[in-house]
């Protein structure tokens, strides 16, 4: 057994004490989780607003899913494009998915403002096809891209691929063929099962090196109106008419907004005061996932990219017990003080949680989850080493997917004192940053359109 060794916490080499809360205090807005969502949405509503901002984090910030992720940026929904449609109706659908890519801009925006040194590499990316099924399924996507105003993906087939021929005439302006060995080289693979590719903005980014960054800077830039405890986790949301308190260890901390940044599993009970009680069973509904990673160092001879491969039975869904797809992300990294290197982390395996089973990061890696892994790597990665590779990595996360499919971000809406910006559903950076300023804008005052991110799936027990 391999014990739960994420790269992306090593990076971190903090120093810093972890300080409890340890008297009662009060302010405008407490964000519970530190992890980047919770994060980012401090930054934004200090940013974008003149109130207060309390962090509690029950661990260590981002040590949960933040720092026990695969690592890659991305801008996709884990749900096609034409299921948000058929449910929320083309401009929705559109509006949520143009959000989302928004975050590009917005994480920029924090780099830039910040000067942040965790290192951040954007580039184009590849996902790998090999059904008919999935092809028809992403050039569906592009076409209601096209639709709503978004930008088309770039979608390159094969042309010795015998479906060919049978793809929709409507569809002929959304890709493009060549030979199928250009196929291959952009995915990096001898795998010759892949016929086609979808290409669009990836990167690579240490989300917990990133998180942790930008806690020091809000700390150092708004004293007056930022604090942050660690080793705090919270007991009793209690909300009442215009405010909130929260039970965290011996004390309390009461708020005009208590914002949850979380992936659903918190072990805390929500009393609604004022108003219909709460229907709190999301706390169960919300499905967790455990995903699991390794990674191992090559030489730096390589670019960064990150790339995934849909087998034949991979689905692209939101359905948290559909086949699974594996991703591969390479981009340099410090190990051990030495000089740079390339390191290649994989992720694909999942488990899913047990209803009422408590997750633990403390839980071994398990070598037949590395196995599978490397196996995988092997039969499509051409760089993979033939020998036996030395994972010097292999970690596992927890992931929360929603009963939607679709982040929850707004205020509930039995009491607006409590807001969300919580629900990873396996991609969690982008839908996290523009969360964050989302959630600064309802705070703000600001006019916030009706968006799929809504959590009106939260429905109070109105007596």
């Amino acid at each position: 057994m391999i014990p739960n060794h994420s790269p992306w916490i090593k990076q971190l080499n903090r120093t810093r004490p972890v300080v409890p809360l340890d008297k009662d205090v009060s302010g405008d807005v407490v964000v519970v989780g530190g992890g980047i969502a919770g994060v980012t949405t401090a930054f934004f509503i200090l940013h974008n607003t003149n109130k207060s901002v309390i962090l509690v984090e029950a661990d260590k910030i981002a040590h949960g899913a933040t720092g026990h992720n695969a690592g890659q940026v991305t801008s996709y929904i884990e749900r096609p494009l034409t299921e948000l449609v058929d449910k929320f109706g083309l401009k929705l659908a559109i509006d949520g998915q143009r959000s989302i890519e928004s975050g590009w801009t917005l994480l920029d925006e924090i780099l830039n403002k910040t000067k942040l040194q965790v290192p951040f590499y954007r580039f184009t990316g590849y996902d790998g096809l090999s059904s008919l099924e999935q092809v028809l399924l992403e050039l569906k996507n592009n076409k209601l891209r096209e639709d709503g105003g978004l930008p088309i993906h770039s979608i390159v087939i094969a042309e010795e691929w015998r479906h060919l021929k049978e793809l929709p005439a409507e569809f002929k302006h959304l890709y493009s063929v060549t030979p199928k060995k250009n196929i291959l080289g952009l995915l990096e693979t001898h795998n010759t099962d892949y016929i086609a590719i979808v290409a669009y903005q990836k990167g690579c980014l240490n989300s917990a090196f990133f998180s942790e960054e930008l806690v020091g800077y809000l700390f150092a830039t708004y004293k007056d109106r930022f604090s942050f405890y660690e080793g705090s986790p919270v007991k009793t949301v209690t909300l009442k008419e215009g405010k909130g308190v929260l039970e965290i260890l011996n004390n309390k901390i009461e708020a005009k907004n208590i914002v949850l940044c979380t992936n659903g599993f918190e072990n805390f009970t929500i009393v609604n005061e004022y108003g219909g009680a709460i229907d709190t069973k999301f706390h169960h509904d919300v499905a967790g996932r455990i995903g699991y990673m390794s990674g191992y160092i090559e030489p730096i001879n390589n670019p960064p990219t990150a790339l995934s491969y849909f087998t034949k039975n991979s689905q692209r869904t939101g359905d948290p017990t559909g086949e699974i797809y594996f991703l591969m992300t390479r981009r340099p990294y410090e190990h051990n003080g030495k000089e740079m290197q390339n390191l290649v982390c994989a992720a694909g395996p999942e488990k899913v949680l047990p209803n009422d089973a408590i997750y633990s990061r403390k839980h071994a890696c398990e070598e037949d989850t590395k196995i599978l892994i490397d196996d995988f790597l092997h039969n499509n990665y051409n760089k993979h080493p033939k020998q036996d590779t030395e994972y010097i990595f292999c970690w596992h996360g927890l992931m929360g997917y929603t009963p939607s499919g679709i982040r929850r971000i707004g205020p509930e809406p039995c009491n607006q004192v409590l807001m969300y910006n919580l629900g990873c559903n396996g991609v969690g950076i982008l839908p996290s940053i523009f969360g964050g300023k989302r959630i600064s804008e309802f705070l703000n005052g600001d006019k916030v359109e009706e968006s799929i991110f809504d959590p009106h799936d939260q429905r109070c027990e109105i007596s």
